[in-house]
């Protein structure tokens, strides 16, 4: 039988967490000054859960106009909150004295204040910050310990779900907490060569729970708390239709030997300029003109840009995108749902977390990603790209979506360097390329690979044109 929960705001997190904090037990939330532990505990006590617990702010090193100050920061209010700062040293016993060695008595005095509080209220909601300066008053961590231990029994037996928040600035975790409280989750803020910090957290353990393993991308908003579970495929199905999706020109579809099948992925890769955009969009507008939803995430020019190639190349008019009728071949661009990502201030579980949105909120058909150059260089501190896109691509093909991605290359493909090594495990590969023939400059296309059909292994001229593009002859001096 499954341990009772308590949410915990963020319902990301209770994802992460299968349902939210074990109720009547004690979590350690826990990371350097700065991760995030305040507003996660704060969200915690305000959440909207049932209104009538008693909710309990503990703060041993903010005063509560100080605590006011950060909810109000956030939009928040903490009405309804009970705030308790007590006093780290009696003094009735220390008087004018400011250089002293905290006694034992003096920690299990403060330990007592603390839990006879929360048995005081009747808290069933309690969050206690910081842990760190309750340390300052151990001589050592044995003591320590024992003291955590004899909150940790109190607080149990007054039914309280409890987040102990610790900052980690004890010498090399002397005085660690991990093991005597029932679950911990650690935050961490990793700083990136240029760009915003990345947060992450982990649920280190969940004594007699399930929960989600590995580290997990968050953020921390004005208003709310963002957390973007890593994605596992296995738990994301659904039923559909096996289909082919055209791309709408005649020589592109021969040389594939059909369309798109629905839940496989498609690489294009080619040199700059050799039309890899105008390509990828050919597929996403195809899926739109057949009555379906396309999501175009932009990595790598402005959503501006796109839009002006869509315009120049594809007939589509600006009054379209308010759903103002068709343009030339049917367009509807209200159903092309296009994201601009910056590479340099998103990580990667919030990217994923976007494509996720669009499959599950949106039921788009085609998920194009342009350019995967620049993915690689959002997660280049994780080197982790196969092993990130291999789930992506699984979770999509369970969900039936064709993702299609551009990727741009110099020489000639190498699987052994990334992002080439992509096209190991996507089911079809498109190539382009360019060259010299007779004084100009000529494009052309080919299929190197396409796993659920017989394919064109023919080279052909790829011409760009005020329409889109069209597929032309046989190159035979390539």
């Amino acid at each position: 039988m499954s341990p009772e929960r308590v949410p915990t705001g963020i319902p990301e997190f209770d994802a992460v967490l299968r349902g939210g904090l074990i109720k009547s037990r004690i979590h350690l939330l826990e990371g350097r000054p700065g991760t995030g532990k305040t507003t996660i505990g704060m969200r915690f006590l305000i959440s909207e859960t049932d209104q009538d617990l008693v909710r309990l702010y503990i703060s041993l090193s903010e005063s509560a106009e100080e605590l006011h100050a950060t909810a109000a920061s956030h939009g928040w209010s903490l009405d309804g909150v009970l705030l308790f700062n007590p006093e780290l040293f009696s003094p009735q016993e220390y008087g004018e004295q400011t250089i002293m060695l905290p006694s034992d008595a003096e920690l299990s005095r403060l330990i007592g204040t603390i839990a006879g509080e929360v048995e005081r209220t009747g808290a069933k909601l309690v969050v206690i910050d910081s842990m760190a300066e309750i340390r300052l008053l151990a001589h050592n961590s044995s003591h320590y310990r024992r003291q955590v231990i004899s909150l940790r029994e109190r607080l149990t037996r007054a039914g309280a779900t409890v987040l102990l928040l610790d900052d980690l600035t004890s010498v090399e975790h002397e005085f660690e907490l991990q093991s005597a409280v029932h679950g911990a989750i650690t935050l961490e803020q990793r700083e990136r060569s240029y760009g915003s910090v990345r947060r992450v957290m982990k649920v280190v353990k969940l004594r007699g729970a399930d929960y989600q393993s590995g580290w997990h991308d968050f953020a921390i908003q004005r208003s709310e708390i963002l957390v973007f579970p890593s994605l596992i495929a296995e738990e994301h199905h659904r039923d559909y239709e096996r289909s082919t999706l055209d791309s709408g020109v005649e020589g592109l579809d021969q040389m594939m030997g059909g369309g798109l099948l629905s839940g496989t992925s498609t690489m294009i890769i080619g040199t700059s300029g050799a039309g890899k955009t105008t390509l990828a969009l050919q597929y996403a507008l195809a899926a739109v003109r057949a009555g379906g939803k396309a999501a175009y995430f932009v990595l790598d020019e402005a959503e501006i840009t796109l839009k002006s190639r869509m315009i120049e190349r594809f007939g589509v008019g600006e009054g379209e995108g308010e759903g103002e009728g068709e343009g030339e071949g049917g367009a509807q661009p209200q159903d092309l749902l296009i994201s601009r990502i910056n590479p340099s201030r998103i990580s990667a579980g919030a990217f994923i977390w976007q494509v996720r949105r669009r499959v599950e909120d949106d039921n788009v058909r085609v998920v194009v990603i342009d350019s995967i150059n620049s993915y690689l260089d959002l997660i280049k501190e994780e080197r982790t790209l196969l092993l990130q896109m291999n789930e992506l691509f699984s979770y999509l093909a369970n969900m039936g979506v064709i993702a299609v991605v551009v990727g741009a290359h110099s020489h000639t493909l190498d699987t052994s360097r990334e992002p080439d090594a992509l096209s190991i495990i996507t089911d079809n590969v498109i190539s382009l390329s360019s060259d010299v023939a007779h004084g100009r400059i000529r494009k052309n296309i080919c299929v190197l690979k396409k796993r659920h059909s017989a394919h064109s292994h023919d080279v052909r001229e790829f011409i760009l044109t005020e329409d889109g593009f069209t597929v032309g002859d046989t190159v035979t001096d390539a």
